[in-house]
């Protein structure tokens, strides 16, 4: 008998581990049906409001009418220090909105900003790790430039000043 409760202690384990697999899968990780709305080449991007260092709130939409330029990155990676110049060039041109976001749920708002102050980043620079997660950020730094309609034109990995031009010059007219 006490084998027949250990069974069934071990198959209400596995259940919970499964339908609360599914249910993060489901939420978080699983692919728009639509292929519409989200944060692939040629996907109008999905709506998130993320929290900047200072408590200031945006919404990607609050930047339609720009071209926007999204930096997924963490502090302690080497290749997204060597980002922030690039970006730093590309957010002086006019129409052009650069915003970086921290990925890494380590940080707390307070070092982020001290990060922020050493490296000279100016531009918004928020905090949301559940979005890389949305946004299936895989390789830091993952950067996204985004049409003044809100489409996505580029998803790819450590940008030149070059890519960038190239990609933005033909949004300028």
């Amino acid at each position: 008998m006490s084998e027949l409760k250990s069974l069934f202690k071990y198959l209400a384990v596995a259940l919970v581990i499964v339908v609360g697999g599914y249910l993060v899968w489901s939420n978080f990780v699983k692919p728009d049906e639509t292929g519409e709305i989200g944060a692939n080449m040629g996907d109008t991007l999905l709506d998130q409001e993320i929290v900047g260092i200072f408590g200031e709130k945006i919404q990607f939409s609050d930047y339609r009418g720009s071209i926007l330029v999204i930096d997924f990155m963490a502090p302690w990676c080497p290749p997204c220090k060597d980002q922030i110049p690039i970006l730093r060039e590309i957010e002086t041109v006019p129409g052009v909105e650069v915003l970086t976001i921290n990925m890494d749920y380590r940080y707390n708002m307070t070092s982020l900003a001290e990060f922020a102050a050493d490296e000279g980043i100016t531009w918004f620079f928020g905090h949301s790790p559940m979005t890389a997660l949305e946004f299936e950020v895989s390789a830091i730094p993952t950067i996204l430039v985004v049409d003044q309609n809100g489409i996505v034109i580029h998803r790819g990995f450590m940008t030149t000043f070059n890519e960038f031009n190239s990609i933005i010059s033909p949004l300028l007219g």
